[in-house]
C-alpha cells in the first residue's frame, strides 16, 4: 500500500486559492477512482475534486470552510497497486476554464486531466475527461512547435468545447516530441494530443481531472486573469472574448488597461480601447483652411459637432468560427424548435399602476440594499398565474413519455451575457415575497455574469422568462427553453394615450403600457391555455395589489 498526497491543483488563470465547501466522503471511506471527493469553491466555479486513483481516504486536512492555497495537500488517498507508479507530488491540473452562456444554460469546464501515460521519459498527454456532457474537444490552435522546450505549466494548446475555451499547459517541463492532431480537428476525450520528453526518467501522475467543473465557467469562456503583469511567456493576461474582439477590432492587447480582477483585460476594456482610438483619429485630421470664426447668436446654445460612427479598422468581413458557447446555443434553439410545435399569444398590458407601486417598492427595498426592478413583480404574477393554469408549468420526460406538472415554480430568468444567453433558475418562487424575489434575483444575476453561477442553479426550471424591455423592442415570440412547456417573453414599456373608464365614463389619460408574448409547446399544451395564463397575469399586473392575496 502507498500513500497518494492530493494537492489542490494549479488551475491557473488568476486562481491561487480555493474554500472548502464540503467533504463527500469521510476519512476511512474506499473510494473509487474518479469518485467524488471533496467541492471546492474559488472566484471562478464550484468544482467536485475526483480521486485519482482508487483507495481509502485517510486524512482531510482542511475543514469546510477553510480557504486554502494552490498546491496544499487537501486529503490523503491509501492506494494500492497504484500507489507504486504514483508518487505523492503531483503535477498540477491544467487551468480551468470559462462556460456562456448556458444556456440555455450550457454548463461548464474545467480544465483539467485524467492521469496520463508515462513510458521511460515520454509522458502521453490525453484530453481532459471534462465531465458534464463533454465528449469531444476541437484544436484551436497549438502554441508551441514539436522541439520547443515548456516549462512547467506553460500552454501548450488552446481547446474548444461547446461549453468553453481552454488553454492546456504542460504537466511537467520538457520537450514537446509530437503533437498528435492539427488545428481544427475535434478528437475525442481520452485520446492523446501530444507527447512530452521530460527531464527525468519518471514521470509523476499528473492530478485528476476536475470533472464536475461548474457551468458558470462556460458562462465566462474562460477564467479571469492572474495579477496584472505578463505571465512566463509573456502574454498578455486576458479573457478569450477580449482575444477574439482585439483581433477582430485590430487592437494590441498589450496596449490596452485591463478593469478585470487583478488586472485581468475584458472585452469591455478592448471595445472602450477601440472607441477611444477612433475618436483621437477623428480627432486629428490633417490641418486645413479655416475661415473666421462665426460668433453665436446671442442666447443660443453651441452644440459640439456629432462624432461620425464608423466601422473600428478591420478587413471588410471578418470571418468568426461557429463553434463553442455560440454552437451550443444554436443546438438548443434548434431542437427546441424543430422538437416542440410552438405557438404564440400576445397580451396588451396596462401597467401605470405597477409602475407606481414599483417606485414605492424601491424605496422600500433600498432601505434593506435590494434593488427592485418589475422582474420580481412579474415573476410573482407568473407564478400565481401558473398555480392557477398548472398544464403550462412542467415538462415532457421523454423516456417513460409522461408529462410532468410540477406543483411548485421554478422559474429560468434569461440572462444576456458577453458569452451568451445563460439561464439561472430562481426556485420556489410561489412561496417567496417581493423583496425576498428581488434579493435573489440580484444576486444570482450578478454571479451569472460573473461566472460564478453554480451547476445547481441552472437546472430545474418549471418555465422560463425572457425579458428585453430595457433594450428594447415592443413584441417577440421567444422560443421555449427545452424541455419547458412554455416561455413568457417581457417587453419594453411604452407611454401613450389609453382610454380609461370612470364613474364618469371613458376619459383619455397617458398611460403605460407593455406586452406580454407566451410560447407554448402545442404537443403540451393548447392555445386557450396559454391565453387564459396570459389573461390571468394581464389582470394580476394591472391590479398590483391583487399579488398579495
Amino acid at each position: 500500500m502507498a500513500h497518494l498526497e492530493f494537492k489542490l491543483p494549479d488551475i491557473g488563470e488568476g486562481v491561487a486559492e480555493g474554500e472548502i465547501v464540503k467533504w463527500l466522503v469521510n476519512v476511512g471511506d474506499s473510494v473509487k477512482e474518479h469518485q467524488a471527493v471533496v467541492e471546492v469553491m474559488t472566484d471562478k466555479a464550484t468544482v467536485e475534486i475526483p480521486a485519482p486513483a482508487a483507495g481509502v481516504v485517510r486524512e482531510q486536512r482542511s475543514k469546510p470552510g477553510d480557504v486554502v492555497p494552490v498546491g496544499s495537500v487537501i486529503f490523503v488517498l491509501e492506494t494500492g497497486a497504484l500507489a507504486a507508479a504514483a508518487p505523492k507530488a503531483h503535477a498540477p491540473a491544467a487551468p480551468a476554464a470559462a462556460p456562456s452562456k448556458a444556456a440555455s444554460a450550457p454548463q461548464a469546464v474545467a480544465a483539467s486531466h485524467t492521469p496520463s501515460k508515462a513510458v521511460g521519459a515520454r509522458l502521453e498527454f490525453k484530453l481532459p475527461d471534462i465531465g458534464e456532457g463533454v465528449a469531444e474537444g476541437e484544436i484551436v490552435k497549438w502554441l508551441v512547435s514539436v522541439g520547443d522546450s515548456v516549462k512547467e505549466h506553460q500552454a501548450v494548446v488552446e481547446v474548444m468545447t461547446d461549453k468553453a475555451t481552454v488553454e492546456i499547459p504542460a504537466p511537467a517541463a520538457g520537450v514537446v516530441l509530437e503533437q498528435r492532431s492539427k488545428a481544427g480537428e475535434v478528437v475525442p476525450v481520452g485520446s492523446v494530443i501530444f507527447v512530452l520528453e521530460t527531464a527525468g526518467g519518471v514521470v509523476a501522475a499528473p492530478a485528476p481531472a476536475l470533472a464536475h467543473a461548474a457551468p458558470a465557467l462556460a458562462a465566462v469562456g474562460a477564467a479571469a486573469a492572474p495579477p496584472a503583469q505578463r505571465a512566463s511567456d509573456d502574454k498578455v493576461l486576458a479573457v478569450p472574448s477580449a482575444r477574439r474582439v482585439a483581433r477582430d477590432l485590430g487592437v494590441d492587447l498589450g496596449a490596452v488597461a485591463g478593469s478585470g480582477r487583478n488586472g485581468v483585460v475584458r472585452r469591455a476594456d478592448v471595445e472602450a480601447f477601440a472607441k477611444a482610438r477612433s475618436a483621437g483619429a477623428a480627432s486629428t485630421p490633417a490641418p486645413k483652411a479655416q475661415s473666421a470664426p462665426v460668433a453665436a447668436p446671442q442666447g443660443a446654445t453651441v452644440k459640439p459637432a456629432a462624432t461620425p460612427v464608423t466601422f473600428a479598422p478591420q478587413e471588410r468581413e471578418t470571418r468568426i468560427p461557429f463553434r463553442g458557447v455560440r454552437r451550443k446555443i444554436s443546438e438548443a434553439m434548434v431542437r427546441s424548435k424543430f422538437t416542440a410545435p410552438h405557438f404564440t399569444v400576445v397580451e396588451e398590458v396596462d401597467v401605470t399602476e405597477l409602475v407606481r407601486l414599483r417606485e414605492t417598492a424601491k424605496a422600500l427595498g433600498a432601505e434593506s440594499g435590494i434593488k427592485v426592478t418589475f422582474m420580481p413583480f412579474i415573476m410573482k404574477a407568473c407564478a400565481l398565474g401558473l398555480a392557477k393554469y398548472p398544464m403550462l408549468n412542467g415538462h415532457l420526460d421523454e423516456a417513460t413519455q409522461e408529462i410532468v406538472r410540477c406543483g411548485y415554480v421554478n422559474l429560468g430568468i434569461a440572462m444576456d451575457t458577453d458569452n451568451g444567453l445563460i439561464v439561472p433558475v430562481v426556485k420556489d418562487v410561489q412561496s417567496k415575497g417581493i423583496l425576498q424575489l428581488a434579493a435573489e434575483l440580484n444576486e444570482l444575476a450578478e454571479r451569472t455574469r460573473a461566472g460564478k453561477v453554480k451547476p445547481d442553479e441552472l437546472k430545474g426550471s418549471t418555465f422560463s422568462i425572457t425579458n428585453a424591455g430595457n433594450i428594447g423592442g415592443i413584441l417577440a415570440t421567444p422560443i421555449i427553453n427545452f424541455p419547458d412547456i412554455a416561455i413568457m417573453g417581457v417587453h419594453r414599456i411604452v407611454k401613450r394615450p389609453g382610454v380609461v373608464e370612470t364613474p364618469q365614463g371613458d376619459k383619455i389619460e397617458v398611460r403605460q403600457y407593455m406586452n406580454f408574448s407566451a410560447s407554448v409547446d402545442h404537443r403540451l399544451a393548447d392555445g386557450a391555455d396559454g391565453a387564459r395564463f396570459l389573461v390571468h397575469v394581464k389582470r394580476l399586473l394591472e391590479n398590483p395589489g391583487l399579488l398579495a392575496l
